[in-house]
């Protein structure tokens, strides 16, 4: 089975290093894109990313070069890490160009048809992916992933 490509957005912040380091290795996704900022845009991710995570950046994303957080990147899927303010306008454009976009951003989140996941709860909220490509006419959708929360002990 060949891996899903997806980009990271905003990888160069805390957030989008952890994607950079969860996505690894990972068994389903290769990471084929990570953005930036304008001024990040062109270095790779090693010059522009001050590591603030344990460990190593992954040998993978080195020397991958950070490209602009707008359509054009070559990825099916992208997980976002932008801020708010950067993921309120950006994030329906890469809908609408026909990105799967799955944010970590709040901008999104009260929409009624921006499903809000966790996924061991409402599965089926994904059907709402539906209901933005017909009310919205994107040819992508946009979704809220929630992590799940440790069991109390």
């Amino acid at each position: 089975m060949s891996k899903i490509k997806v980009a990271i957005l905003g990888a160069t912040g805390a957030v989008g290093q952890r994607f950079v380091q969860l996505l690894e290795n990972h068994p389903w996704f290769e990471v084929s894109a990570l953005t930036g900022s304008d001024r990040s845009v062109g270095q790779t991710y090693a010059e522009a990313c001050r590591w603030v995570l344990p460990g190593h950046i992954p040998a993978y994303a080195h020397e991958m070069t950070i490209l602009p957080s707008e359509p054009g990147f070559d990825a099916k899927l992208a997980f976002s890490a932008l801020p708010s303010g950067q993921a309120k306008e950006i994030e329906p454009q890469l809908a609408q160009a026909g990105y799967a976009v799955c944010s970590n951003a709040s901008a999104h989140r009260m929409w009624d048809d921006v499903p809000l996941l966790i996924p061991e709860v409402n599965p089926d909220h994904t059907a709402l992916s539906a209901v933005q490509r017909r009310v919205r006419g994107w040819k992508g959708f946009s979704s809220s992933p929630t992590p799940t929360a440790p069991a109390p002990a």
